[in-house]
C-alpha cells in the first residue's frame, strides 16, 4: 500500500522527493555549580570532562551525510546565569587551518565552529553563536521562514579561543540575559546543533546531526537539549549612556571659498533595555546618537533609475529586527533617520510573536515611487513612526501575521496594513503570500512640487511566492502586484504601478562520493514586469550554468535576451554575464563578474553599448592585517563614441590589534566622464569625488564601544557649458568621538 501511494504522489508531484526520515536525538544537559568555568580556550575544567560529548560526524557539505574527515566534539553546561559550550576541533594539518584576528561577525573563510540554540524549541528561529581558533566572535539568528542568516543581531557574551598542536579549542559563556526564551517555571528542552566550518580547497561543512537535503525545515531536524531548570534572566536591566563629541567643518561657498572651523558640538544619550521577562525585552532610546559611525559600501548610481538601498547598522534597530521582517520591505528601519527619541518591545509568548516600535524622527525622508523612475525627497519637519508586527505559529508548519505602519505629521500621513501567510504544505515546498494596503495624504507643497496629481493616494500590494527545493532541484515562482497609488514610507519600495512575473527552475549535479569538485548545475528561467495597464517594463529569459570546484571556485555564465520598455519606446536587449569567485589560500580571495551586450541610456532614452565589471580581492598578511580593494566600471557606447565612462574604486583596510581593538581605513573614489555633445540636457564633462574614514574603534563588547573618528570630503567636476572646472576640493569633514559603556546591574 505504502509503494502505491509513493507512485501516486510521484506521477502528480514528478519531482516530489520523499527523503530520508532522520531521527531527532535529545541530550541532557548538566546544571553546574556557578564560576567553575573559566573562559580562556584551555579546555582544562572538570566539567568538560565530566559532560556528555557530542560528536560532529557528519559532513553535510559537499558530501551528503557522509562521515566528517576531521574529528569535532561540541559539550555544554549550564549554572544559574550562563550557557556554556566548549567545542575540541582536531586537524591532522594543524598548518592548514586558516584563522585570523579579526572584528566580530567578520568570520567569513575561517575555520570556525558554531552552536545553533533555538530555546522556544518551535522550529522558526534559532540564535547562532561563532568562534573561531583566536576567539573572535561572530552571532546572529537563522530565519526558518526565510530560510536566510542575518548577523545584524549582537549579544553580550564571552569567548576564547586557542591553537594547539591537534587543532584549536575554543570555549563560550552567554549569559542567559542575553537570549529569549520561554517564561514557563518549568523544566525546558530547546532545539540545537553544532556547526563547524572547514575551508579548504573544497569548502566542507560538519554538523552534529545529520541533514535531509529534500526537507526545507533546517530546525525541524535539530536535536534536543533538556534538563534546564530554574533558569531566569534575572533583573535583566541594562542602562547605555554615550557620549557623542563631533566637530563639523564645510566650505559654504563651495566650489569656491574655504572650508569654515564648526563648533565641538556634545551630544549626550541613553539607551535603555528591560527584560519584562525571559522572553518580552522593552528598549528606549533618549537623545540617541544614531549616526552612522561606519561608512557605506560605495554604489555606483550613473544611469539608475530608482533609490539605492543601504543596510541598517544601528544597534537600537538591530536588535529584535526579524519580527518586523515580511516579503515586502515593508518596515525599513533607515527611513528614520535622526530620531530624538526611540522605544521598542519586542517578545514572543507561547505561540504568539509581537514587535512595537515608536520613534520621533527630526526629518520626514520620503521616496516617492513610480512605475519607470523613483525620487528622493527630504520635507524638514517632525515625524512621529509607528510599527506594529503580530505573528501566530500554527504548529510547525504554518503561520499568519499581521503588520501595521504610521507616519505621521501636521500635514501628512501614511498608514500601511495587511496579513501575510507561511506555510510549507510538505518537505521541499514553501508558500509565502502577502498583501498590504496603504493610505497617504501630502501637504500641498509637497503635492505641487512633485507632481503628484492627487493629495490623498491609496493603493494595494500583492505578493506570492512559491518555493521548491531538494538537494537535485530548486524552482520558484513568483507574482507581485502593486497599485499605481501603494506607498510604504516606513518600508523600502521605490517601484509601483507593476505586476511582476518570475518562473525559474534549476537541476543540480552532484558526483556519487566527494571528489575534487563540488558540484555542477544548471538554470532557466522567465521574467515579465508589466503596469498594472498591461504595458511593459520588463520581460525575458535567461539561461545559466555554474562550477563549484577546487580552490573554493565557483565559475558561472548567464545569458539572457531582454526586452525593455522606457518612454514609449521598446528595446531589445541581448546580454552576456559571467563571472567568478576563488579563494585558492587561507590569505587570498578573488571574485569579479563581467556584464556585456546592449542596455538603456536612461538619460536620452535611447539604446547604447554597455560594458561593466567588477572585481574585488580579499586579503590578509598576517594573522592581524585584512584589506579588501574593489573596482566597479561602466560605460556605455554610442555608434563608437562613449557616451559615459564611470569608475568607482574602494580601499577597506583594518589592522586588527586585538579581536577588541582595531584601526580601520576607507577610501573611496569616484570618476564620471562624459561626453556633453552626446546629452540633451546640460552635464558635466567630469564628475570626481574622494571621501575617507579614518577609525579606532575598541569594542568592550557590542554596546560597550569607543570611537575616534576622521572623515573627508572632497568633490570635483568640470563643465564645457559654464567654462567651469575645479579639481578635488575639500567639501566638509568631521572629526568624531563616541563612547558609550553598558550596564547591567
Amino acid at each position: 500500500m505504502a509503494m502505491v501511494l509513493r507512485k501516486l504522489v510521484l506521477f502528480v508531484f514528478p519531482f516530489y522527493v520523499f527523503g530520508q526520515e532522520l531521527e531527532n536525538k535529545t541530550y541532557r544537559i548538566e546544571k553546574i555549580e556557578e564560576n567553575l568555568v573559566t573562559i580562556d580556550g584551555e579546555l582544562d575544567e572538570a566539567i568538560w570532562r565530566q559532560a556528555s560529548p557530542v560528536l560532529l560526524d557528519y559532513e553535510t557539505n559537499p558530501g551528503n551525510n557522509i562521515k566528517a574527515e576531521a574529528k569535532t566534539i561540541l559539550r555544554m553546561a549550564y549554572d544559574n546565569e550562563n550557557f556554556y559550550f566548549s567545542f575540541e576541533a582536531n586537524d591532522d594539518d594543524p598548518d592548514k587551518i586558516r584563522a585570523i584576528i579579526t572584528d566580530r561577525d567578520r568570520l567569513d573563510d575561517n575555520d570556525y565552529v558554531s552552536i545553533f540554540l533555538d530555546p522556544f524549541n518551535d522550529s522558526r528561529r534559532a540564535f547562532f553563536f561563532s568562534i573561531n581558533p583566536y576567539g573572535a566572535q561572530e552571532d546572529g539568528f537563522y530565519d526558518e521562514q526565510s530560510g536566510n542568516s542575518d548577523l545584524t543581531w549582537d549579544a553580550i557574551w564571552t569567548s576564547k579561543g586557542k591553537l594547539t598542536e591537534t587543532g584549536y579549542s575554543v570555549e563560550g559563556a552567554i549569559p542567559f540575559k542575553s537570549l529569549r526564551f520561554p517564561n514557563t517555571g518549568e523544566s525546558m528542552s530547546w532545539r540545537f546543533f553544532g556547526f563547524r566550518a572547514y575551508p579548504r580547497s573544497l569548502e566542507k561543512e560538519f554538523r552534529t546531526i545529520p541533514i535531509d537535503q529534500d526537507n526545507n525545515c533546517l530546525l525541524c531536524q535539530a536535536d534536543l537539549l533538556s534538563g534546564f531548570t530554574e533558569i531566569n534572566s534575572g533583573q535583566n536591566l541594562e542602562f547605555t549612556p554615550t557620549l557623542t563629541l563631533n566637530r563639523f567643518d564645510e566650505n559654504l561657498d563651495f566650489p569656491s571659498g574655504s572650508l569654515q572651523k564648526g563648533d565641538v558640538e556634545t551630544n549626550l544619550g541613553l539607551n535603555a533595555r528591560w527584560g519584562i521577562a525571559t522572553n518580552v525585552i522593552f528598549d528606549l532610546a533618549i537623545n540617541p546618537d544614531f549616526s552612522q559611525v561606519e561608512a557605506d559600501d560605495a554604489q555606483l548610481d550613473v544611469n539608475n533609475r530608482f533609490a539605492l538601498q543601504f543596510p541598517e547598522k544601528r544597534p537600537f534597530f538591530l536588535e529584535g529586527n526579524d519580527f518586523f521582517s515580511t516579503l515586502l520591505n515593508a518596515f525599513f528601519s533607515r527611513t528614520i533617520a535622526d530620531p530624538s527619541i526611540g522605544s521598542k518591545i519586542t517578545g514572543k509568548i507561547g505561540k504568539n510573536a509581537f514587535g512595537l516600535i515608536y520613534a520621533k524622527d527630526r526629518i520626514n525622508n520620503l521616496i516617492l515611487p513610480g512605475f519607470q523612475e523613483s525620487k528622493n525627497i527630504s520635507v524638514d519637519e517632525n515625524v512621529s513612526n509607528f510599527i506594529g508586527r503580530y505573528r501566530r505559529d500554527i504548529g510547525e508548519n504554518y503561520n499568519i501575521g499581521f503588520l501595521y505602519t504610521l507616519r505621521d505629521t501636521e500635514n501628512y500621513y501614511n498608514h500601511l496594513g495587511g496579513f501575510d501567510f507561511f506555510l510549507r504544505p510538505y518537505k521541499p515546498l514553501v508558500i509565502r503570500a502577502q498583501y498590504l494596503h496603504s493610505k497617504s495624504s501630502y501637504s500641498d507643497s509637497v503635492t505641487e512640487e512633485n507632481g503628484i496629481s492627487d493629495s490623498d493616494v491609496t493603493g494595494n500590494s500583492y505578493n506570492l511566492n512559491l518555493n521548491y527545493e531538494t538537494r537535485n532541484w530548486e524552482g520558484a515562482l513568483i507574482f507581485e502586484n502593486r497599485t499605481s497609488g501603494f506607498r510604504a514610507d516606513a518600508g523600502f519600495v521605490p517601484q509601483v504601478d507593476y505586476r511582476r512575473y518570475r518562473l525559474y527552475v534549476e537541476r543540480k549535479f552532484w558526483p556519487k562520493e566527494v571528489t575534487w569538485y563540488q558540484n555542477i548545475g544548471w538554470n532557466a528561467g522567465g521574467f515579465r514586469r508589466e503596469s498594472t495597464l498591461g504595458v511593459l517594463d520588463f520581460e525575458g529569459i535567461w539561461t545559466s550554468a555554474y562550477f563549484n570546484g577546487p580552490l573554493q571556485l565557483n565559475l558561472w555564465v548567464n545569458p539572457d535576451l531582454v526586452w525593455q520598455r522606457f518612454n514609449s519606446t521598446t528595446f531589445k536587449l541581448p546580454r552576456f554575464w559571467t563571472g567568478f569567485d576563488i579563494q585558492p589560500t587561507g590569505n587570498l580571495g578573488i571574485n569579479g563578474w563581467v556584464n556585456l551586450g546592449p542596455a538603456v541610456d536612461f538619460v536620452n532614452t535611447r539604446r547604447a553599448d554597455n560594458l561593466q565589471f567588477r572585481i574585488e580581492s580579499d586579503i590578509r598578511i598576517g594573522n592581524r592585517i585584512e584589506m579588501t580593494l574593489n573596482h566597479q566600471y561602466q560605460r556605455l557606447h554610442l555608434m563608437g563614441n562613449t557616451i559615459f565612462t564611470a569608475n568607482l574604486s574602494q580601499l577597506l583596510a583594518a589592522y586588527n590589534f586585538s579581536t577588541k581593538l582595531v584601526f580601520k581605513t576607507v577610501a573611496q573614489y569616484r570618476h564620471t566622464l562624459r561626453n556633453p555633445e552626446l546629452y540633451m540636457d546640460e552635464v558635466n564633462a567630469v564628475d570626481r569625488s574622494f571621501f575617507a574614514q579614518l577609525i579606532l574603534s575598541y569594542r568592550l563588547n557590542p554596546r560597550s564601544v569607543l570611537f575616534l573618528g576622521y572623515v573627508d570630503n572632497l568633490s570635483g567636476f568640470e563643465n564645457t557649458f559654464s567654462n567651469q572646472q575645479f579639481e578635488l576640493e575639500r567639501m566638509d569633514r568631521t572629526l568624531f568621538f563616541k563612547i558609550g559603556y553598558a550596564w547591567r546591574p
